[in-house]
């Protein structure tokens, strides 16, 4: 469901859209300021969330050296499934399709799955920031 495209400091996960089974949006979710990252190739689903204490723990052994804001991101239930450690994350969902630029990060030149289709009228995309911890 997600390929994932590196550069900048960014991390930036792309979802597949699917209209058999329901999923008609894209769904993007572009990790900033990266430092460290364990990622699988594809995820057929994904579920991201803050590490646990212990699990952020872990990570900070295994990552030495200066962490500043950043903030240790598990990608699915263990952290066997892959983990980010990013200053910030945010995400956004368009009903565009998956042939067009990256709407989070619209200077990535990401390959069109079918150049030839003609290109609807660039729909409504809907940003959300992750929010922050205090």
């Amino acid at each position: 469901m997600f390929t994932y495209i590196i550069g900048h400091s960014q991390l930036l996960l792309r979802g597949s859209q699917d209209d058999e089974q329901g999923l008609t949006t894209t769904l993007e979710v572009l990790f900033k300021n990266v430092s460290a990252l364990s990622v699988r190739e594809c995820y057929p689903s994904l579920t991201i969330r803050d590490a646990s204490g212990e699990e952020e723990a872990e990570l900070r052994e295994a990552v030495p050296g200066p962490w500043y804001d950043a903030r240790a991101f598990v990608l699915g239930e263990r952290l066997l499934g892959g983990f980010v450690v990013a200053g910030a994350v945010c995400w956004g969902e368009s009903s565009a399709p998956e042939t067009y630029s990256s709407f989070l990060v619209p200077e990535y030149a990401l390959p069109r799955l079918d150049p030839g289709r003609p290109r609807s009228s660039e729909p409504q995309t809907i940003h959300t920031p992750y929010p922050r911890r205090r």
